[in-house]
């Protein structure tokens, strides 16, 4: 892996040195004495496949001056090396495409991780075994993602051939259990990451809702400060252990771009953008879209599905797609009456009622992803947290 680090700091400068040199060969430093006006032709000329940048004020102009240059060097991850771990300063990072920041000074075992999550990225085309993981995200709210993410799940599984999990990441309101069994949750996604160091197959399992034989769903923290403590490396390590035990793992990320849900993403194979018919989603679609594009994810990952599909609707799926200049990759019909009679009683739209078109055409996008082969997506990541 070849890296470069841009600073102004000499001890940093040494101190990343010498961590580099302790992998043995693994990677690869090249150092700049400068800062980000230097970054565009660092990464221009040396190509490198992670380039830490040192020296930022930490403001939300100056996040925005990176952002052109995630847009040009898509493969390549910027990680920014900062004393400044504020939430809103994260959220500003997430959205111009910054997946990773390090507490200065770098740790050994911090850099480690932060090399084994991009090494994971840039080699996930490479065979695997273990599960698929499909991310869904919504581009507005009230785009419909839970439904979807909930009843395909329920889709994928009630074809007998599959173990599927469900995990909601929608972590401060996150209601996926409710919309397809009334039984309260045994634990929740903060209970699992409070006890990570206990994780396995038999305590994911035995954290989850069990919905059919080969159905569980890893319910949303109860209240919304219990997810104030969550971490990406907890997210890593349930995603991690789940598509370790489950041939599929789909994942309600809700409508939030943040570290949590971003590194979601990262492990997908699939991230399914939702939108409606109507200009104010097209909107906010063009800028998620925008967004994942500064992320790195390819137009082979990320697929735009339309719920409430209308035939008689002004903008049809050749509109949307010449307009976010992104294919439609499916539309899920509108059936407004059966979709909330299935929300309100808890009950997923296939055992409510199969012939329904939302039904159906749900049952097809199972069917579509089933077929799929499984692909890997190995890495340093991965091994890490089998090591542990």
């Amino acid at each position: 892996m070849k890296l470069a680090l841009i600073s102004r700091n000499k001890e940093t400068n040494e101190r990343i040195r010498g961590l580099v040199e302790s992998l043995d060969g693994q990677a690869s430093l090249h150092t700049v004495a400068g800062g980000l006006e230097q970054a565009a032709s660092v990464a221009a000329k040396e190509r490198p496949d992670v380039m830490l940048l040192e020296g930022m004020r930490h403001d939300e102009h100056e996040l925005l001056l990176i952002e052109p240059l995630t847009l040009s060097h898509p493969r390549m991850a910027v990680v920014l090396l900062s004393p400044n771990h504020s939430p809103e300063y994260l959220r500003m990072a997430m959205r111009i495409g910054l997946r990773e920041i390090l507490p200065t000074p770098v740790a050994k075992e911090g850099l480690l991780e932060t090399l084994g999550r991009i090494h994971q990225r840039l080699t996930a085309g490479a065979p695997r075994s273990s599960g698929r993981i499909l991310c869904f995200v919504g581009c507005k709210g009230g785009s419909g993602v839970t439904f979807l993410a909930t009843n395909l799940g329920y889709a994928l599984a009630s074809r007998g051939q599959k173990k599927v999990a469900l995990i909601d990441l929608n972590t401060q309101f996150g209601d996926a259990a409710i919309h397809i069994t009334d039984r309260k949750p045994v634990a929740t996604l903060a209970d699992v990451c409070r006890e990570v160091h206990r994780l396995d197959g038999a305590f994911l399992t035995s954290s989850m809702l069990q919905v059919l034989p080969n159905f569980h769903v890893l319910a949303a923290p109860e209240e919304p400060e219990q997810a104030m403590h969550l971490r990406a490396d907890q997210i890593d390590a349930v995603l991690c252990t789940a598509a370790a035990h489950y041939d599929l793992v789909v994942v309600d990320a809700g409508r939030s771009l943040n570290e949590l849900t971003v590194r979601a993403m990262d492990h997908a194979e699939t991230v399914f953008a939702v939108l409606q018919q109507s200009l104010p989603f097209m909107r906010d679609a063009q800028r998620l879209l925008r967004a994942l594009n500064a992320l790195g994810y390819g137009k082979d990952k990320v697929k735009l599905l339309i719920n409430r599909f209308d035939r008689k609707g002004l903008v049809g799926p050749d509109e949307v797609a010449g307009s976010l200049k992104h294919e439609v990759d499916r539309t899920i019909p509108n059936s407004y009456g059966a979709v909330a009679d299935s929300i309100n009683q808890g009950v997923p739209i296939l055992k409510l009622d199969a012939r329904d078109p939302v039904a159906r055409s749900l049952e097809d996008m199972a069917g579509a992803l089933a077929g799929v082969r499984s692909r890997e997506h190995g890495g340093w990541l991965r091994n890490l947290w089998t090591a542990r």
